[in-house]
This record gives C-alpha cells, sequence and structure tokens, in this order.
C-alpha cells in the first residue's frame, strides 16, 4: 500500500486543550472582564435595545402606515410591537449564567472524557475582535450547542453573545426564562406571513449587529443535521445579519465558522428515528427531566474549533457597492438579488469551512471502516480494525481532515471509542469480531400511522434498519473529505473498458457532483469545481490509488472500496427515488409527503424480497428529500406552488429514463452487493 506524507500541523488535534481537566475547567465564581467584540462608547442595556428598536424609522414608519393615521390604532400597534419585543428580546443575569455554569461543570464531567477546545484558533478569534460587529456561526448537531458556546465564551473571558433560539424553548416552563437570561433571543419557527412580526424580529436582528455589543451567535443551517451531514445554509438570519454592512450603517462584519463535533450526541438515536419517519417529541420541561437519564450514559468527548475570521467587507470585494443605497434613507430600501445572492455564497463558503474545521473521532473512522467492511460480507477482528483504522485516518490526514487518531495505544482509543458506542458496535468475548449491535425496538404499532412522515414501517424493518443508519450517521462527518474522490474512482471504474478521453472524465465528474450537491453542499460555481476536481485527481494520483493512465492500482484495492462504499448508500437511495417517480407519478403531479410513503414503501419491499441494490438507509426520509430537491434542480422536475401545496411532475420521460440509467449503471459497478452485507441480521 502506498505510503502517504501528511502535514501532522494542520491535521493532528494536538493544539486542543481539554476544559474538563482539574486545571483548566472555568471557575463560575471568577472575575469576569470578557472582551467586547463591538466596542461601543455607551453600552445599550437589553431594555434600551428593545426601546431602540420600537423607536426605530423603520418601526416608527410601518407602525404608520399599518395604523392609517388612527391614533387609537397606532397606540395599540405600538403594544402590540412591545409585546413582541418582549417575546423576542435577551436579558442578562450574571448570576443565573454563573449558577448555570457551575451545573454544567457537573453535568460534562458526569457525562463527558473531555471538552476539547483548539486554543490557538480561540488566540486568532481574540485577536481579531473588538472594533466590528462579530457573527459566531457554529455547525449544529445538538441541543448542547447552545450551552457549549457560552460556556466557551466566559471560560476564555469572550462576551456570551446574543443566541437566537427556536420559540419551542420558550414555552418550556422555566427553560425558556434560563435561556433568555443568558442571552438567547427567540423567533417564531414561521413568520413570513406576519408582516409586522417579519419587520420587528428583522430590526431586533439589525439592532443586535449594528448598536449592540455582544456579538450575535446562530446557526446557519436552521436546524440540527439528523444525519450529520453538512445542510444547505438558511440565508434569512445571515442576510438580516448583513444588511447593515450593505447599508453602509457597519464598515465590516467578522464572521468565524466553528466546528463542533460530538463522540456521540446525546440525541444520537432519536435523531435515527426521525430519519426513518418517527416524529421528533415536543420540546417541555417534563420531556427534559425524563432525558437526565443520560447522566449515567458515557458520551465521549467534544470538540470545538474556531475558524480564521471571516471579514465580510473583505470577502464581498468589489461586489460590496454601497453608493447604491445612498440616494435613499436606510430604512426604506431592502436588500437587492445581486447582494442576496452574494449572501447565498458567502453561507456556503461558511458551511465548507464548518465542515473543515469539524474533528472525526476514532469511533467516525472505526464506523468508515465497518461499515466497508459489511458492504464486503467480511467479519472483522480487532487487530484488522486497527489497522484499517490508522490506514483510513492517514488518507484523511492527507486530503486536510483533523482526525483524532494517533497511532499509539490505537487498540486502546478503539476500545474507549467502542465502550462509548456499544449500544451500535461490539467485541465479541468469543471470538473476537466487532459486530453490529441490534437494538430494542419499540413496537411501532403504539405510534398513531397518521402522524408518521413516512410510510408505516414495520418493527422487523426497524429492527433490521436502526443499526445501518447508526453506523451510517457515524460515517457522514468523513463524507467532506472523501465524496469528490469517490466521484472520480467511480468515474473512471465506469469508463474502464472502453476508450476515454481526461475531458470526459471530467465531465462525469461534474455531472456526479451536480446531482450530489444538495445532498453534500458543494458549491456548482465552474471555476470551484474545476480545482476540487484537479485537487481529487492529484491526491488519487499522488497517493498511487490511481496512475497518470487512470488505471486502478490493484495494491490498493481496499482503500479503492472504502470509497465506493461512502457513496453506496446515497447512490442507491437516488436510485430507488427517482425510479419510484418513474413507476408512480410519470403522468402525474405528486406531493412531497407521496413521495416518501412510496420511496419508503419500495425500499421496505426490497429489504424484506432481499433485491440488489438495497440499503437500509435508502429509507432516510432526509436523504429522499434532498434527492427530491436535486432532481428539481436539476430540472428532472418541476415544482409548482399554490397557497395550501406544493407539488411536482416530471419535466420529460427521457431525462428521468437517463438518470435512472445512469444511477444504476453506477450502483451496479460497484464491488459489492448492497444487501450482502446485512444478512447478519437474520443470524443476531
Amino acid at each position: 500500500m502506498a505510503t502517504l506524507q501528511t502535514e501532522t500541523t494542520t491535521s493532528s488535534t494536538k493544539g486542543f486543550q481539554n476544559l474538563l481537566e482539574p486545571d483548566r475547567m472555568p471557575c463560575m465564581t471568577k472575575v469576569w472582564q470578557p472582551q467586547i467584540p463591538n466596542r461601543k462608547e455607551n453600552y445599550l442595556s437589553p431594555e434600551e435595545l428593545k426601546l431602540n428598536v420600537l423607536e426605530s424609522p423603520r418601526i416608527v414608519r410601518l407602525i404608520e402606515e399599518l395604523s392609517g393615521n388612527d391614533k387609537n390604532k397606532k397606540q395599540e400597534l405600538k403594544r402590540v410591537v412591545q409585546g413582541m419585543l418582549n417575546e423576542i428580546g435577551l436579558t442578562r443575569s450574571m448570576p443565573v449564567i454563573r449558577w448555570a455554569g457551575i451545573c454544567l461543570n457537573r453535568i460534562l464531567k458526569k457525562i463527558c472524557t473531555g471538552v476539547y477546545v483548539n486554543e490557538d484558533s480561540m488566540v486568532r478569534v481574540k485577536k481579531c475582535i473588538g472594533s466590528q460587529p462579530v457573527l459566531y456561526l457554529p455547525s449544529h448537531r445538538s441541543y448542547a450547542d447552545f450551552v457549549l458556546m457560552s460556556y466557551i465564551c466566559f471560560a476564555y473571558d469572550l462576551e456570551i453573545p446574543g443566541i437566537a433560539a427556536g420559540m419551542d424553548f420558550l414555552s418550556m416552563v422555566g427553560v425558556g426564562a434560563l435561556l433568555r437570561k443568558t442571552g438567547a433571543f427567540f423567533m417564531r419557527r414561521s413568520f413570513a406571513t406576519d408582516k409586522l412580526y417579519w419587520h420587528v424580529f428583522k430590526e431586533y436582528m439589525r439592532s443586535l449587529v449594528n448598536v449592540y455589543h455582544t456579538g450575535v451567535e446562530f446557526f446557519i443551517e436552521g436546524t440540527r443535521s439528523r444525519s450529520f451531514k453538512a445542510l444547505t445554509p438558511k440565508l434569512g438570519l445571515l442576510a438580516m445579519a448583513l444588511e447593515p454592512l450593505f447599508m453602509g450603517e457597519v464598515t465590516d462584519v467578522t464572521i468565524i465558522p466553528i466546528g463542533v463535533a460530538y463522540e456521540k450526541p446525546l440525541e444520537e438515536q432519536l435523531f435515527v428515528y426521525e430519519m426513518l419517519g418517527v416524529p421528533k417529541p415536543k420540546e417541555s420541561t417534563m420531556a427534559l427531566f425524563k432525558a437526565l437519564k443520560i447522566l449515567d450514559v458515557n458520551h465521549g468527548s467534544m470538540y470545538v474549533n474556531f475558524g480564521q475570521p471571516i471579514s465580510a467587507r473583505e470577502y464581498f470585494g468589489l461586489n460590496l457597492n454601497r453608493f447604491n443605497h445612498a440616494q435613499l434613507p436606510v430604512h426604506v430600501q431592502q436588500l437587492s438579488k445581486r447582494e442576496l445572492d452574494l449572501v447565498n455564497k458567502l453561507g456556503k463558503h461558511v458551511i465548507s469551512q464548518q465542515q473543515s474545521l469539524i474533528v472525526l473521532t476514532v469511533f467516525n473512522v472505526v464506523s468508515l471502516y465497518i461499515n466497508y467492511r459489511l458492504f464486503m460480507d467480511k467479519t472483522t477482528s480487532l487487530q484488522q480494525l486497527a489497522d484499517g483504522v490508522l490506514l483510513l485516518s492517514t488518507h484523511l490526514k492527507a486530503l486536510g481532515a483533523l482526525v483524532s487518531v494517533e497511532h499509539t495505544s490505537i487498540k486502546s482509543k478503539i476500545l474507549d471509542s467502542l465502550d462509548v458506542h456499544k449500544n451500535i458496535l461490539q467485541l465479541s468475548m468469543i471470538d473476537g469480531k466487532v459486530t453490529l449491535m441490534k437494538p430494542v425496538i419499540a413496537n411501532i404499532q403504539t405510534i398513531n400511522p397518521t402522524k408518521l412522515k413516512g410510510h408505516n414501517l414495520s418493527t422487523n424493518t426497524l429492527r433490521n434498519s436502526v443499526p445501518a443508519f447508526s453506523l451510517q450517521i457515524y460515517c457522514n462527518p468523513c463524507m467532506r473529505w472523501l465524496i469528490q474522490p469517490a466521484f472520480v474512482l467511480l468515474v473512471v471504474r465506469s469508463m474502464n473498458e472502453q476508450r476515454f478521453s481526461s475531458e470526459q472524465i471530467q465531465d462525469n465528474f461534474f455531472q456526479l457532483r451536480k446531482l450530489f450537491s444538495t445532498e453534500f453542499v458543494l458549491d456548482t460555481e465552474q471555476e470551484v469545481q474545476n480545482e476540487e476536481y484537479n485537487v481529487s485527481l492529484q491526491y488519487l494520483m499522488k497517493s498511487q490509488i490511481l496512475s497518470q493512465a487512470y488505471e486502478f492500482n490493484q495494491n490498493e484495492s481496499e482503500i479503492i472500496n472504502v470509497f465506493l462504499s461512502t457513496i453506496a448508500p446515497f447512490l442507491c437511495c437516488y436510485l430507488h427515488v427517482i425510479e419510484t417517480i418513474n413507476e408512480e407519478f410519470q403522468e402525474t403531479e405528486f406531493t412531497e409527503k407521496e413521495l416518501l410513503v412510496k420511496v419508503q414503501q419500495r425500499v421496505e419491499n426490497g429489504l424484506n424480497s432481499r433485491e440488489n441494490h438495497v440499503h437500509p438507509y435508502c429509507l432516510s426520509l432526509d436523504s429522499i428529500s434532498i434527492a427530491l430537491s436535486s432532481f428539481q434542480l436539476n430540472k428532472i422536475l418541476t415544482k409548482t406552488k399554490s397557497l395550501t401545496t406544493v407539488t411536482y411532475r416530471t419535466s420529460t420521460s427521457d431525462d428521468l429514463s437517463k438518470y435512472s440509467i445512469l444511477l444504476r449503471h453506477y450502483c451496479q459497478l460497484m464491488p459489492f452487493n448492497y444487501l450482502s452485507n446485512y444478512l447478519f441480521l437474520a443470524k443476531l
């Protein structure tokens, strides 16, 4: 096998320090003099901030417009706006923050082995802030992200930012008030049709950036990623936060991408069930108390990595033309389509940076290797697993990933990770093999079928699918690094028995990349595509996986099959989505819900009859929905919106057939039978 040279300074976690060590754990009673991100001559209090919004030209103008010069109606609208601001607005209580921190110290010590922070990245952040508004944009994989960021800011003497939180938390007795006093402000999940609320919230967000001093934190993905993959950015809050820059009210905005990784998120199994269609449980204080049983479970380590601060002004460069807004009062203007396109580009860049910052844990690499072995229908001993983890971590580091795998004591580290994830994988004491665990499944019949988001899956299907889902979601964070080399390998294999040019390989790579650009949040600009294709190709050739003549190195068959195994579940899912559309909806309109039901029903039948090219992960509602969006963006489907529904229809049967044939061809090129790896389930 080829030996890769890696840069340990950029691909290791040696610069991360554990906050749970006795001499590093934050003392919540210390004298706290935080560094202020956006220094002002006079700092507004939370109440003054709300008054600033109420008296802003935008809200005054809106109230005048809606009241129609009726004084009574005007006073009533002001009271409504004040009520909205009281619902939205953050407060600050240092006694509450300190008390919450003391509780968090105890909880973290009980459930975690470490909270690792890249201190070099923190030093870099602290050097660049102080004179401009700051946006902290963490990846979002757990509800713990809310408290973890504030905890770290307190530990490193950074002002705790205002944190955007969903209204669900506000309805939780005691919890909403606690979050508000530690800096949370609240937003309704949907308010596009409520003009008054939309303008009030937008103005509050602008004021946080423009005149408040703490910095703002929100999750650009909009929601927690159940699959642990990147999600397409939601641009509403980012556009609101950047509007003062476009309008010339601030000279710059500093954006700090943050990668947060969990060895085992608190919601792990909940996410698996949600992707299968089981409804998300309603947030409540009672549910929170019931969830405290997690205090008896070891969740391993957490990693927080702050990225290189981004100057929005420098990022936009000459595209930032604020003279366009100089001729009219700011409060009567909105962002143009061109400016929104710039926000969209920046949002995707932030997502890319977040993924680069996420630390891959030992169990991420373990899952990747075990998944490959299952695809090849091979059992795995501890020694084989250790060798495989070292091989994969070497390749991941060569690709630029941060991997918490060191060569020393690798078996011990693997055993520790298996102990954290003993609900998924276990090392048998009888034959020394690592096997997937079959979970205990609650009776699906206790769930109201009308509440399921997809098909009413049988208990047996759940029992056989949950292990595959549990393993796959830990493989998914690695996809940031593996997906594009895997596409190159697949395209080369597809053309291996025919004469081809390098241009044909590149064109087919672009076609695959575009089809899965929504699934993996890939930039579709031609310049970016060219660069990433060249980087992937150079890596494969430098590591001697491919020759200069585009021939496979037979000595590297294992790593080739690992790459191909990473994309197999997604190829398989897209194949079943497009074939379901072809068979069920070719001549009719359909809704997303109807498609979810039919695809899950088709996949379940395929699993039961042991068809080829069927993988349990094809049941993922997330991937089915993303495939639907991808086919629409690729003009295979057309989308129609009405007041009450969104429907889809096939554009042309030719395009549908073309992509169906293409995906089936790629699936047939895989060096394994999709289902053979899950025959073990029948034996458990």
